[in-house]
């Protein structure tokens, strides 16, 4: 099988649906009230975990009722059944799409138990991406945050995708979770969903060679399956023989398979594959009982469905089977030539549904994870990486925009006095240290609690910084900078440079000493300023800020 998990969950005895007409009585009822659709949506809820027939239009007209009532968060959940419905159909990306914008939306909202469905369907996603971290991250997520008083098979649901994704991971925290959800199933008198367990924990423990515990699970389910009088789909007979094959117990992996020959049962494969992947096993199975016309007879029907349906990944492990088939016949060059085959179409196989995925992906994150991303690579395209200030391309972005505004605006140059010394005598590695614990003294305390939410700190190149500060006035501003050089020379920085002393020149100018300047007007009278405290004898302000210097 290549998705029983996710197929396991088509049931064959869901509750009965209502009559197309009764859901639209019952929501035009609602509409005096939000309860009563409410209730409704956690029925399509329950439903949609088995993908009953007829449910789109329901979650359309649930979508539509919660609308006129100015509920946007019950029309999510609408949209939300709606996204996971269009995942079982086979549209992953568009089911991403719908549970992102949706999980957004509750987080940013405060609906917890929106965002335990959201999550709940992110984690399916991920899981049918083949992204187990994900998945397992979203499912842990929908189960913690789910409400004490959710509905028992909602509750069931949730517990059970989460132990999904441990068994898939191979954790065997997974069969304690299982233990569990079977038993709130059982209790609850859930045929469908206890099947729907003891079929997925059968698939995990075969995907992780756990045979003998694969087999026990496949037992339980046929003899649910036998007590309840449901029909076992081929998927979940599949399911059975793998691990039978597992153990080595060929003959009752065949008997196991026989009832699901049937054509219309075929055609009505839960999987969406009519019976190709059953009809495969069943091939790998006589051809290991060394029934080779047997067989070949299966594969060849296996075939002519999978070109029928457009299978393509099932046809790509069918010409695997075809050559295992010609090299038990001893035709060692129409199984080389069907190996050659396999292995170029495999590989073609392969890097479509990479593409698929990263498909799926961008359009999930296209509207929330891409623009987040593009902020970040931004964000990070702006500062320095040694220090992590802003540096000089932030600066001519952000200095000429905050000149345009209405605020006065302060510039000062910082350098460090003597810093080739500290790099001669100490090293470079001492060097960037100093660049790095200087950033942060101005990061802790550059800028005053006065300054307004445009002002920052930065780092220009080598030893020199810079800081702005907006809407601070002169006196505070040239008070704030003599603190700041003190800061910095009371450094405790003999750990680092020794008897070397790590101090700092400043040179600043205003929009109030200078009317009407340009980024470069003013930036060229603090350079100067800072030229005069460096001659001056370092270690000191020198601005313009609370007078004119001659």
């Amino acid at each position: 099988m290549t998705s029983t998990v996710t197929a396991g969950e088509e049931g064959t005895a869901v509750p009965a649906p209502r009559p197309d007409g009764a859901l639209d009585g019952a929501i035009d009822g609602a509409i005096d009230g939000a309860a009563g659709l409410a209730g409704h949506l956690t029925e399509l809820e329950i439903l949609s975990r088995f993908g009953a027939d007829g449910l789109e239009g329901r979650v359309e007209l649930a979508a539509a009722a919660a609308a006129d009532l100015g509920r946007p968060e019950l029309e999510l959940r609408a949209r939300l059944v709606g996204g996971d419905l269009l995942r079982r159909r086979g549209d992953v990306a568009a089911a991403g799409r719908i549970a992102q914008a949706v999980h957004r939306w509750a987080t940013d909202h405060g609906v917890r138990s929106l965002v335990a469905r959201s999550s709940f369907v992110l984690a399916a996603v991920f899981q049918e991406l083949g992204d187990l971290s994900e998945a397992l991250e979203h499912a842990v997520r929908s189960v913690d945050l789910l409400d004490d008083d959710c509905a028992p098979a909602i509750r069931i649901d949730h517990l059970a995708r989460l132990a999904d994704c441990l068994g898939l991971d191979g954790d065997d925290a997974a069969q304690e979770r299982y233990d569990h959800v079977l038993r709130l199933a059982e209790e609850l008198g859930d045929v469908d969903r206890q099947l729907v367990i003891l079929n997925n924990r059968a698939y995990c423990a075969t995907v992780t060679g756990r045979f003998d515990l694969a087999l026990t699970y496949s037992a339980r389910l046929r003899t649910l399956s036998e007590a309840h009088g449901v029909p076992v789909p081929v998927g979940r007979l599949d399911t059975v023989a793998r691990a039978l094959m597992g153990l080595g117990r060929l003959e009752q992996a065949e008997a196991v398979l026989l009832p699901g020959l049937d054509p219309e049962r075929l055609d009505a494969s839960g999987d969406g594959d009519a019976g190709a992947d059953f009809l495969l096993t069943l091939a790998e199975v006589r051809r290991r009982l060394g029934r080779r016309a047997d067989a070949q007879a299966v594969l060849d029907e296996c075939v002519r469905r999978c070109e029928a349906h457009g299978l393509t990944a099932i046809r790509v492990r069918a010409r695997r089977e075809q050559a295992e088939l010609h090299a038990a016949g001893r035709d060692y060059r129409a199984a080389y030539e069907e190996q050659v085959r396999y292995c170029e179409e495999l590989q073609d196989l392969q890097s479509a549904q990479r593409d698929a995925r990263a498909r799926a992906v961008h359009a999930m994150y296209e509207t929330t994870e891409a623009r987040k991303q593009s902020r970040r690579w931004r964000e990070l395209s702006l500062r320095d990486p040694l220090t992590g200030l802003y540096n000089r391309r932030y600066v001519d972005e952000q200095l000429a925009r905050v000149l345009r505004g209405p605020e006065s605006v302060a510039v000062a140059l910082l350098d460090l006095d003597h810093f080739k010394q500290v790099n001669d005598t100490c090293s470079h590695e001492v060097g960037d240290e100093v660049l790095r614990t200087v950033a942060g003294l101005l990061q802790d305390g550059g800028l005053p609690v006065s300054a307004g939410p445009d002002s920052f700190a930065a780092r220009l190149g080598g030893e020199e910084f810079m800081l702005v500060l907006v809407g601070v006035d002169a006196w505070t501003a040239d008070r704030h900078l003599e603190s700041v050089r003190a800061t910095v020379a009371a450094h405790p920085w003999a750990p680092l440079t020794g008897r070397l002393p790590v101090t700092v020149s400043i040179g600043a100018t205003s929009t109030a000493a200078l009317a009407d300047a340009t980024a470069a007007e003013l930036l060229a009278r603090a350079d100067g300023y800072l030229y005069r405290a460096k001659r001056s004898g370092r270690d000191r302000v020198v601005s313009d800020l609370v007078g004119p210097l001659s």
